[in-house]
């Protein structure tokens, strides 16, 4: 005869099994080999050759590229990011899984047909246009394997990493025109405004401050494309871990252009002050090129303030109002 307690943790046991009637092995064992992880790595390995060309032009870009395609460098982090994510969350989106052929099949000829499509029609889309569809077309396949391999319920619950990885796409140039334009008009303001705090005598023709010893241009390449991008990848990624609220979230998200305009324009403020009381070869020294991580660091402790002070906020509410609500 079972002892009483041995009884009341087989009974424990069971209680808790019932409690989870859609969880599935694949949930708590997200790292063995299970068909259904062969498959879909078998699907995303086929991808890799079919799309090699404009795999090895984003490689190129990415890693090797000239300042033109400078802001395609974020992009090799966005599937890591993304994998990330989803080990992460592993629990939650493979808590139920299932094959689903029909929608899977679908958006994978939807992926390959914009590979194919910007192949042939590279001349008449451009180089740059061209490698952003084919690599649509990649990321399309990427989520028509997910999609075969877990079905629909699990890409519900993961569908932020899942569309994360169009991040991957390059932005075609013209998308990358106005958000550049933006954070040089911004950063060029705030420089204004910090000369004039400082007291620093200075005139100002659109884009070009004139000193006394110095005259500077905050040029394109001053945008800080690269730090915008990376504090807008950053924030996405955050508000999905830390935020409910979809407009929190926005909020966040929001912030990204305005912090960068701000630490940019500081930067150049302390290169011009330094060149014009210091040194001018500080506009043309290692602190120019290569002391943006500074200002990066600063950029990322603006970030995250703005995110403690939202996240208190839904923590006050909770508070107040006695209980979790829908924020």
């Amino acid at each position: 005869m079972a002892c009483p307690s041995a009884q009341r943790l087989g009974l424990r046991a069971d209680r808790e099994l019932s409690l989870q009637p859609g969880r599935l092995p694949i949930a708590d064992h997200a790292l063995t080999f299970s068909p259904r992880h062969v498959l879909f790595l078998t699907l995303v390995a086929v991808s890799l050759p079919a799309f090699w060309i404009p795999l090895r032009t984003l490689f190129s870009y990415a890693l090797w590229g000239d300042n033109f395609y400078d802001p395609y460098s974020y992009t090799l982090a966005i599937p890591l990011i993304g994998a990330a994510l989803m080990f992460v969350e592993r629990g939650t989106i493979f808590a139920k899984v299932d094959y689903d052929f029909r929608t899977g099949l679908t958006l994978l000829l939807v992926g390959l047909t914009l590979g194919v499509t910007a192949g042939f029609a590279k001349v008449q889309l451009g180089e740059a246009n061209s490698l952003s569809v084919s690599v649509f077309g990649l990321v399309s396949c990427w989520l028509a394997a997910f999609m075969v391999c877990y079905g629909s319920s699990a890409f519900r619950k993961g569908f932020f990493p899942l569309l994360f990885l169009f991040l991957t796409v390059p932005l075609p140039d013209l998308w990358l025109d106005k958000p550049i334009a933006a954070v040089r008009y911004g950063s060029t303001e705030i420089c204004s405004m910090a000369l004039n705090l400082a007291g620093i005598p200075f005139v100002r023709y659109g884009y070009e401050f004139f000193l006394n010893d110095v005259s500077i241009l905050v040029a394109r390449e001053c945008s800080g494309i690269h730090s915008n991008l990376a504090i807008l990848i950053i924030s996405l990624v955050a508000g999905h871990l830390y935020l409910t609220s979809v407009w929190r979230k926005v909020v966040l998200i929001l912030f990204a252009l305005p912090i960068v305009c701000v630490t940019n324009g500081l930067r150049i403020a302390g290169l011009t002050l330094l060149a014009e009381y210091v040194d001018p070869r500080f506009l043309q020294g290692r602190l120019h090129y290569q002391g943006g991580m500074a200002f990066f660091a600063l950029a990322l402790l603006l970030l995250f303030a703005i995110l403690h002070c939202l996240r208190t906020d839904i923590r006050t509410s909770f508070r107040e109002k006695g209980g979790p609500k829908d924020l």
